[in-house]
């Protein structure tokens, strides 16, 4: 690369940039006028890009004469003028070549995982292709009704399911539908403490561990309906929900709820929460706690006096 300054009536009117270098495909320069003591001049400074094919190219100076004369001690030291030039450039691809192929690669997360052979990538989205297929499978035969032997039934509506998928998943209704008791022989189990909704939404978790549009209130209905037929991962995420999703105005609702169900756990977390919380013992629902469940806002209030 060469450069060269347009003098023309004592002006500096063009700044002219030469490539030697046929090799450069796209190239940036960057110039800065330097000071007397070797600093960037921030007013004076200049970007260029070159193009591929493009051999010179003919800018408008940044730099005048009348500037320099100002400050000629500043800039001209010993009647020298210095640039600064930085470049940036490409010749083009140095290398192509494929190191590795995987064959069957659909989750890319998973070609960032360190020390993974091709084979346990594999291996490991194909697992999750089966349960993902395995989970489809088992919605669409809830959803569809096909083959059921049993019926949940609630005081509005009925409920076809299969008693092998259902003893599976909870121990509950394992003992109902293999012991000699009244829901074996006439095949239909009555559950009329709960509402539709629950139910369903407790059947769609069965047989596909989801929960769509989880809400507080869908939260509470659910972990109690899990405790009761002890569909222990339903409930552990439905506790986990309610934890992480504590205010002062629904706190002391979950501490009964917690209480009710023996949960020590949920709780201790639930209480931890009221005690660092003044805002809730001027609430209405503590107001309500007081009047409903003295032994427990007794309970309380012992482990606020003893912080």
């Amino acid at each position: 690369m060469s450069l060269k300054l347009h003098l023309q009536s004592g002006i500096f009117n063009d700044l002219q940039i030469f490539l030697e270098d046929r090799r450069l495909k796209c190239s940036v320069f960057h110039f800065h006028l330097l000071d007397a003591s070797g600093n960037r001049a921030e007013y004076f400074k200049q970007k260029i890009i070159f193009a591929e094919h493009e051999e010179d190219k003919l800018y408008p100076s940044f730099i005048s004469r009348e500037m320099l004369m100002k400050d000629e001690e500043l800039y001209l030291p010993e009647d020298v003028l210095t640039l600064h030039c930085e470049c940036s450039f490409t010749t083009g691809i140095v290398s192509e070549e494929i190191e590795k192929i995987c064959q069957g690669m659909q989750d890319a997360s998973l070609m960032q995982e360190e020390n993974s052979t091709c084979e346990d990538l594999e291996s490991r989205n194909t697992s999750l292709d089966l349960t993902k297929i395995l989970k489809e499978n088992l919605e669409y035969l809830y959803k569809e009704n096909l083959l059921c032997d049993a019926k949940l039934k609630t005081k509005t509506g009925s409920f076809p399911v299969h008693k092998n998928i259902l003893s599976a998943r909870s121990p509950v209704f394992k003992a109902m539908f293999t012991n000699d008791m009244r829901e074996r022989n006439n095949e239909c189990v009555d559950i009329e403490d709960l509402d539709d909704d629950t139910v369903q939404r407790m059947l769609l978790y069965v047989y596909t561990a989801t929960l769509p549009d989880f809400q507080w209130d869908i939260a509470c209905d659910l972990y109690a309906a899990a405790d009761k037929y002890e569909i222990l991962c339903l409930k552990s995420e439905c506790s986990s929900f309610l934890k992480d999703n504590l205010s002062p105005y629904n706190a002391c609702g979950l501490l009964i709820l917690a209480d009710m169900h023996q949960d020590k756990d949920l709780k201790s977390r639930t209480e931890e929460f009221i005690l660092n919380d003044e805002v809730i013992f001027d609430t209405n629902d503590w107001k309500v706690l007081m009047k409903t469940n003295l032994p427990l806002a007794a309970d309380l209030m012992y482990l606020k006096l003893k912080k």
